[in-house]
Order: C-alpha cells, then sequence, then structure tokens
C-alpha cells in the first residue's frame, strides 16, 4: 500500500469532488488523430488519478499496478516492451501518435511502468555511475548525488505505472538536451490536453525534491492538467 500524509489524503478527496462536479468531454483542441478510442482514457474515465508518489509517500516493496497494459511497439524505442496503468497507457498512446500527426515522428516512450526490485538494480547501477565518476568522494556524497535524479526503490512514481519518460530517435539519451527537441515546446503547451503533466519543471527542484526532467510526463486526466498548467504549479502544489 502507499503510505498517505493524512493532508495528501483529504486533498484527493476534496479533489475527488471538485472534479466530479466537472463535465466530461475533451478539452478544447485541434486534435489531428481520432481521439475515439482514446477520448475515456485521456479524460480518466471518472477516475481520480492524483496518487503521489516521492520521497516523503513511498509505495510499498511489492506495489504493482492491478492493471497493466504495454504500449503499442512502434511507439518505444527500439520497439521495446513498455507497460503503463492501462488507462495511462491508452493516454500515452494518444500523445504519441499525436506527436507523430505533428510532425514530430522521432518521439519514442523509453520508459513507463517499473517494479520495486528493478529501480533497486536502476539506483544501484547509479550508484555505482557516480563512484567512478568520482573516486574521491564518499559512498554517501555518491548517493546524495543520484538522489537529485532519481529515486529509491519505492519513491520513483514510476512503479505506479502512471508516468513515462519520452525520447528521440536521434537523440537517445535522457538529459536536458530533450528540452532542444522541438518536440518539447509543443509538450509544455500541449501534453495537458491528454491529461500529462512535466512532472519536474525547472525552478520546482526545491519542491519535487529532483533535478529537471522535461522527458518525465505523468497522466493525472485532462481536469488536473488543465489546472496544473494553467497555474504552474507541480503535483506537490496542486494537491496542498
Amino acid at each position: 500500500m502507499f503510505k498517505k500524509t493524512l493532508k495528501t489524503a483529504v486533498a484527493a478527496l476534496v479533489l475527488t469532488a471538485m472534479l466530479s462536479s466537472c463535465g466530461g468531454g475533451l478539452p478544447a483542441y485541434d486534435y489531428q488523430i481520432d481521439m475515439k478510442p482514446y477520448e475515456n482514457a485521456v479524460t480518466a474515465g471518472g477516475k481520480i488519478y492524483l496518487t503521489l508518489v516521492n520521497k516523503e509517500n513511498p509505495c510499498g516493496t511489492d506495489y504493482t499496478p492491478e492493471d497493466l497494459a504495454s504500449i503499442p511497439s512502434e511507439l518505444t524505442l527500439y520497439g521495446k516492451e513498455v507497460q503503463m496503468e492501462s488507462t495511462a497507457a491508452l493516454a500515452a498512446e494518444a500523445l504519441v501518435r499525436e506527436l507523430h500527426a505533428r510532425g514530430y515522428d522521432d518521439i519514442r516512450i523509453t520508459s513507463g511502468y517499473r517494479s520495486y526490485e528493478y529501480q533497486q538494480i536502476l539506483f544501484n547501477t547509479y550508484l555505482g555511475n557516480e563512484m567512478s565518476k568520482h573516486p574521491d568522494w564518499s559512498t554517501e556524497q555518491c548517493r546524495a548525488e543520484v538522489l537529485t535524479y532519481s529515486a529509491l526503490p519505492g519513491e520513483s512514481e514510476h512503479q505506479t505505472g502512471l508516468c513515462l519518460d519520452l525520447i528521440s530517435t536521434e537523440n537517445v539519451v535522457l538529459d536536458e538536451s530533450f528540452a532542444d527537441n522541438p518536440a518539447y515546446a509543443w509538450l509544455t503547451e500541449n501534453a495537458h490536453h491528454f491529461g500529462f503533466i512535466l512532472r519536474y519543471p525547472k525552478g520546482k527542484e526545491g519542491t519535487t525534491g529532483y533535478t529537471y526532467e522535461p522527458w518525465h510526463y505523468r497522466f493525472v486526466g485532462t481536469e488536473a492538467a488543465a489546472r496544473i498548467y494553467e497555474k504552474g504549479l507541480t503535483l506537490e502544489e496542486y494537491l496542498d
């Protein structure tokens, strides 16, 4: 189970009431793809997708989304297997198909759901990299550096299956250079029409606990995403 603070739990209840009172339907946006297969997904289908996972609100070691679904292989980097929670997966498919329809056809999904065990492997790999890069640093110094850009197992929202990492086939390194890709400008203005928010914005490191990640997007549904976008908030600030 998730360990939630009382404040987060109360905020989620209030937001449930707010969102349930809003009208459904797609946002006012000129979609280039047929949205009929995706409308119920991007609008969250009447469900709430505001689970907060961060350094203060970890997942349990054995948490796995109940209904994982695979992203179509033509939308993933090198056609590899990427899974997300089923509603988020459909919304992600719509987002990337729209990107391709807009001419940003180099964009692929490179990561979605990660298990607790996989996140442990990833964190240990990053730690080893930092120790090799900084032989004069202590293990704790290297660990502190890794924690600025990678979550401990249980503290990664990838474990929820509600987020994804985007990458360009022209530059397959996940770093801030993704912000130089023309697709990024489109994403910052339009991802919320598909229910996604930029999860770790620049200048919000003190709030999110992580460095700027222009490639990392979190599904919350179009209603919440629009509010977060319009107010320039992080998920933490929105729930607060």
